[in-house]
């Protein structure tokens, strides 16, 4: 499953994107600085959350300790939960890397948004980490992958982090031409 996204936007940008879905920011930026590229698991990634009012910029660290304490938690299946809007965030991402094959190196493919649309995976948060929602793979990445990230389009995101209910249609495969892939190796 995915173990590999890039993030490549300014805070500027970030802001102006959620601005331009009417989705208020009511935070300041964190003061830490603002990585551009690559995020692999335990490293920090700009997530979405909803607060009062608007909306806010986090970094948060990707995967969290599981139970027995060995690894991380990096991706959680979307079929049958139920967290409430408050664990809930939204991962703007401008692209996202699978791989193929048994021994390494395996084939590794990068997934872009078919148009322009910003990509934003559906994540949990809990104690300051998040893990990526998956889904069954949609035709654009089933032949890659037997899995894939949630992702929502920038219209879904406010209902995806406000919804008192969980939003189970908007945890399911995108539709066929949502994503474009690239092999890279």
């Amino acid at each position: 499953m995915c173990n590999e996204f890039s993030q490549e936007k300014t805070w500027k940008e970030y802001y102006e994107l959620m601005q331009c879905e009417a989705f208020a920011i009511v935070s300041d930026p964190p003061e830490l600085p603002l990585a551009s590229g690559s995020v692999r698991p335990s490293e920090r990634a700009v997530i979405i959350s909803a607060r009062s009012g608007g909306s806010a910029l986090e970094l948060l660290a990707w995967g969290w300790p599981p139970p027995g304490g060995k690894g991380l938690v990096i991706n959680l299946r979307s079929e049958n939960r139920k967290d409430p809007a408050a664990m809930r965030g939204v991962a703007p991402v401008d692209r996202f890397y699978e791989f193929r094959g048994e021994k390494a190196p395996k084939s590794k493919f990068e997934f872009t948004a078919f148009g322009n649309q910003p990509l934003g995976f559906a994540v949990i948060k809990k104690a300051g980490r998040f893990a990526l929602l998956t889904t069954e793979p949609n035709a654009d990445v089933a032949e890659i992958h037997p899995r894939m990230p949630v992702i929502l389009p920038t219209r879904d995101w406010r209902r995806f982090l406000t919804d008192p209910d969980w939003p189970m249609d908007l945890a399911a495969p995108s539709p066929a031409q949502t994503l474009k892939s690239l092999q890279v190796r």
